[in-house]
């Protein structure tokens, strides 16, 4: 005779139990996760030559106190616009500085200044874009309207406010970086709040926002953690392009001399500096130059590559 187990029994309980996953089958799905992204990557050649300079250029970034050969400010009056050899791999400026030591520790600095201005926009831009776009009625009307004013200010305005007042209250190195970075990443929030807006437009009206309206779900919850999600895609892609708009910036103002003062470290500046060498000693500016192209090419090829794995309407890549 068959036995019938009723809903009391220990056996259908243990049947029915749903085992809470461990820390091996976490670490599995985020290998797993991480390899199908490497896959996707390496179909892109794109994404995957901009990756690989870009793992370059961080590597040096990170190593750079072990791999320098000398100080990058101390001045050395022996050895003034030495050309590239094997105890100068850059040559030296126009001061006897090592121009190589100099390219890793202003590099090191552009992409901090870079990386934390684009985290400021993100972390401001991209919940007010999302609040903005699900609740939509006034709030969004309100919100559109202060960013179209935001829009109208420019950010190098501001910026120049900021070192203005650092500088007239005789706060500089840190404080001028800082006023940068600030300044670079409240530039970046309009862009980014308009074009998550757009993109939760569109995915609020998707059943599965419905139906966790329906479970009683709190906007706030279904707006930043169920909507907001399946949004970053764009947010990525721009996040990565601004990186190397923003080290452009960068060392645009540097250029200019309204970057931090010297002797820092600084492509831009460094290459203000060799304008008197063109002719004569061209290494002075070859290397800051390249350093600048190398890393805003890294960033537009995989920012370029990003898009076209993660848009959906990108059928063969």
């Amino acid at each position: 005779m068959r036995t019938v187990r009723t809903p009391l029994q220990p056996d259908a309980l243990l049947d029915l139990e749903v085992q809470a996953p461990t820390l091996r089958d976490s670490l599995r799905r985020v290998g797993q996760s991480l390899a199908n992204a490497a896959r996707e990557l390496y179909k892109s050649k794109t994404a995957f030559i901009g990756a690989i300079m870009l793992a370059i250029l961080f590597t040096a970034c990170l190593l750079t106190p072990y791999i320098d050969r000398y100080s990058p400010v101390k001045q050395n009056y022996r050895e003034l616009l030495q050309p590239p050899s094997a105890k100068h791999f850059f040559g030296t400026d126009r001061y006897g500085r090592d121009i190589w030591s100099r390219v890793l520790w202003g590099g090191r600095r552009l992409i901090t200044i870079s990386l934390l201005a684009v985290s400021l926009g993100l972390v401001l831009g991209v919940p007010f874009g999302a609040l903005s776009g699900y609740y939509g009625g006034w709030i969004d009307t309100v919100a559109m309207r202060l960013v179209d004013a935001w829009l109208a200010f420019p950010g190098l305005l501001f910026y120049l406010i900021l070192i203005t007042i650092a500088r007239e209250w005789k706060l500089e190195g840190v404080w001028n970086d800082a006023a940068l970075v600030f300044a670079l990443g409240v530039a970046q929030v309009p862009r980014l709040a308009r074009l998550v807006r757009g993109t939760v437009l569109a995915e609020k009206e998707k059943e599965y926002v419905e139906a966790s309206r329906v479970i009683g779900e709190s906007d706030l919850y279904i707006a930043l953690r169920q909507i907001l999600p399946n949004c970053l895609s764009p947010v990525i892609v721009q996040a990565t392009v601004s990186l190397g708009f923003i080290l452009l910036v960068v060392a645009a103002l540097s250029f200019l001399g309204l970057g931090s003062p010297p002797p820092t470290p600084d492509w831009g500046a460094d290459l203000n500096l060799a304008r008197d060498h063109m002719e004569t000693r061209p290494y002075v500016a070859i290397f800051p130059g390249l350093a600048i192209s190398y890393a805003v090419l890294a960033f537009n090829l995989f920012g370029d590559g990003l898009r076209d794995i993660l848009d959906p309407r990108t059928v063969e890549r």
